[in-house]
């Protein structure tokens, strides 16, 4: 049996021991959140003496591509984030704490669970994202200031001609013709129309002539667009991707469906883009409600060093539904699905 005095040695080493985990902890922490802001993020516009190759500045694929996103991202993609040696530094401490004590330094709660045993028996909490709990978010108008059966959502299609294979032959429909995305497009609008809300599609061939000047044409398009209908919340210039049909598809709720991947554009030096940081923030909203509700739906997001028409509003943005190789079906399904989510996000921020 121990003595008093062993008691009390072994209680003040105890505490000794705690006092040391809870100081290597705070470290740690300190340590975690000076790594955790070594990202540099690209601005919307640079200073022209910094190098051409650090800010994506135009190259003569950049150029030749121009009018083809797709073909932009199977040459040299871009990221508009930049992440520094010190995030291996970073994973590696976060790696070795959870070793050592089983503590990750990530997660608040792991650190608490270590002093309060207790805390391991309380389930987390789904997390749920809002417009109001992400920055640079731009404000929905509300109903009461948008006319009655005006139209909430625009839709346009820059490529009108983009087509999907199995049910078309190719990839493009031939000489200014509507391609498969436009009825793509119209399901995402039909799907609206059930929740009661007004969806003006424009179906203007933006791509004939002269396919390497869609965006000029569809620029014209949007513009108009928007001067004859500011009830407008938010446009989506829909296309379909470039790839294989495998990693462009997912099994959602049982059914296969396009994976829809959403690009938003920062814009060039010579290239304004003011709404940049709106865009992204609509798109981060968009993404984690597809990521929650239909789970394998989502591509992701990819940021773009153009524009795209998305200077024009703070939530414009460009969808791809699927690649060539899927079916138009798919496409439409994937469409549907992301019906429900924008009518969820219209709903929550009361602007119907």
């Amino acid at each position: 049996m121990l003595t008093r005095r062993a008691r009390h040695q072994a209680r003040y080493r105890h505490k000794k021991i705690g006092f040391a985990i809870l100081a290597l902890l705070f470290l740690s922490v300190v340590m975690w959140q000076g790594l955790d802001k070594s990202q540099d993020v690209i601005p919307a516009s640079t200073n022209g003496s910094l190098r051409q190759e650090q800010y994506g500045l135009p190259q003569w694929r950049d150029i030749l591509f121009s009018g083809i996103p797709g073909l932009i991202r199977t040459t040299e993609p871009r990221p508009v984030v930049i992440v520094k040696n010190e995030q291996n530094v970073q994973q590696l401490l976060r790696e070795t704490m959870r070793f050592l004590i089983g503590v990750d330094i990530a997660d608040i709660r792991s650190i608490l669970q270590v002093e309060i045993p207790l805390l391991t028996k309380v389930k987390s909490l789904p997390q749920t994202v809002s417009a109001m709990t992400l920055p640079n978010f731009p404000k929905f108008e509300k109903k009461e200031t948008v006319p009655s059966g005006k139209p909430l959502v625009g839709l346009y299609y820059t490529h009108t001609a983009e087509s999907y294979v199995p049910n078309t032959g190719a990839t493009h429909k031939p000489g200014g013709q509507l391609g498969d995305i436009v009825d793509v497009g119209g399901a995402l609008a039909k799907q609206l129309g059930t929740y009661g809300i007004s969806t003006l599609q424009n179906t203007t061939v933006n791509d004939y002539p002269s396919f390497m000047k869609a965006y000029d044409a569809s620029e014209v398009t949007v513009r108009k667009m928007i001067a004859e209908n500011p009830s407008i919340q938010m446009f989506f210039d829909i296309h379909r991707d470039a790839g294989n049909k495998e990693s462009h598809t997912a099994m959602v709720n049982g059914v296969e469906v396009a994976k829809i991947k959403i690009l938003v554009c920062i814009g060039q030096q010579d290239l304004v883009q003011p709404h940049w940081q709106q865009n992204h923030a609509f798109a981060k909203l968009i993404d984690a409600k597809l990521n929650q509700r239909f789970p394998g739906l989502s591509f992701g997001i990819q940021m773009e060093n153009w524009r795209y028409n998305q200077h024009l509003h703070p939530r414009a943005l460009l969808l791809e539904v699927g690649c060539q190789e899927n079916t138009k079906e798919e496409a439409q399904r994937a469409m549907e699905m992301f019906g429900d989510v924008l009518a969820e996000i219209i709903n929550e921020n009361n602007i119907q």
